[in-house]
């Protein structure tokens, strides 16, 4: 088995900020809004089910309110951004998800007390809305490799049917994403256990980088091609 040999291009180091990101948002989402993830659908599906869990009422309109915008936000996004498009729809996408983020922040600090049940589902709205919005782009500009950014079971399914088969892979790519995923939700674990607020801010920070790495990026296209991947 063999890796690719080139750095890792600026469209990795996005993935990976990405998927840092996609892990903070979703231990603040499960931790402070309901215990519902707003990246990982399918840990949203398995929810759904689980009817014995503590305040299940409470937690299944926060399980729907998730997956029925994700699905809207990301169809919109891959609509804004299908492939082949130019840079500037893939960053107006991630822009998109950096403006939802910072709303996520804003209501929180704005409702410093209790939050009623409408301000929870509105935050988990804007925050699925970010995550949709950034899976959209991760998808278009790393499609080819096997990475996803807002769950990590793609990718490892890929990382390791490749290492068995012997395939080439980007593995900075992929190894990096899962790592810098669990980072992204230990670190905003951390953070909530400091103040809520932090932790409502720390997906704000690589939601921005992200969007800046994407902004300055050269002028080849975005999308890898299957040799490199």
């Amino acid at each position: 088995m063999t890796t690719t040999s080139h750095r890792p291009s600026r469209l990795a180091v996005i993935a990976v900020v990405l998927a840092f990101a996609a892990g903070a948002t979703d231990a603040f989402a499960f931790l402070q809004l309901n215990g519902v993830f707003t990246a990982n659908m399918t840990g949203n599906l398995v929810l759904a089910g689980l009817t014995e869990r503590p305040n299940y009422p409470t937690m299944i309109v926060g399980v729907v309110v998730a997956i029925l915008v994700f699905a809207a936000a990301l169809y919109v996004a891959f609509r804004v951004s299908p492939p082949g498009a130019p840079r500037p729809r893939n960053v107006a996408v991630l822009t998109a998800a950096l403006v939802a983020q910072v709303a996520v922040l804003i209501g929180w600090v704005a409702v410093p007390t209790h939050l009623s049940a409408p301000m929870v589902a509105v935050l988990i709205a804007l925050s699925s809305v970010a995550m949709a919005c950034q899976t959209a782009v991760a998808k278009r500009i790393e499609g080819n490799s096997g990475v996803t950014t807002t769950y990590v079971t793609g990718t490892l399914t890929s990382l390791m049917g490749d290492l068995a088969d012997r395939k080439p892979q980007d593995l900075f790519t992929r190894i990096g994403v899962i790592v810098a995923l669990v980072a992204g939700a230990l670190s905003g674990s951390l953070l909530i256990g400091l103040d809520p607020v932090f932790g409502a801010a720390l997906p704000v920070l690589p939601a921005l980088v992200g969007t800046v790495l994407l902004q300055t990026a050269g002028i080849r296209p975005l999308t890898r091609t299957a040799g490199a991947a």
